[in-house]
């Protein structure tokens, strides 16, 4: 009796790590999956009305408004590198706009396919009208394949 129960007590044992591991593997897959996917809003500012935030952006020529709970969201660029959405930052406080940099996940991997390209981009531009043109680029990007799917 004692060989039958050492026995079921080891393939208990055995069939508890086997679990374990698998589950542990799904949750660091989880993990990496959002970690992948980060990314970085230069938000300009909320507004209560649609009215109110084109206003707020009738001398820009770049731009993104997106309406969530009745409130509308300006955003100017995005990325992937908080690095290189300090430098684009950094270009419009240059401009006296100032933005703030919001983190968030974005679900759609073509788009985050492209922006790391994009990214790469940024990493190597140096002057204000290259960091602009890519930016442009990018947010005019963000609207054709996340926004308007």
């Amino acid at each position: 009796m004692t060989k039958k129960f050492l026995i079921g007590v080891a393939l208990s044992i055995l069939l508890g790590l086997i679990g374990g591991n698998i589950l542990y593997k799904q949750y660091e897959r989880e993990q990496n999956i959002d970690e992948e996917y980060n990314s970085y809003l230069l938000q300009l500012g909320i507004y209560n009305s649609k009215e109110e935030a084109l206003n707020k952006v009738s001398k820009l020529e770049n731009y993104t408004i997106i309406e969530d709970d009745n409130k509308y969201y300006v955003y100017l660029g995005i990325s992937t590198k908080k690095d290189n959405a300090k430098k684009v930052a950094n270009v419009f406080l240059e401009k006296d706009i100032n933005v703030s940099i919001k983190k968030t996940v974005i679900d759609n991997i073509e788009f985050m396919s492209n922006l790391e390209q994009y990214d790469l981009l940024l990493d190597n531009a140096t002057s204000n009208e290259d960091i602009m043109s890519i930016n442009d680029v990018i947010l005019s990007s963000y609207e054709e394949m996340v926004l308007d799917n």
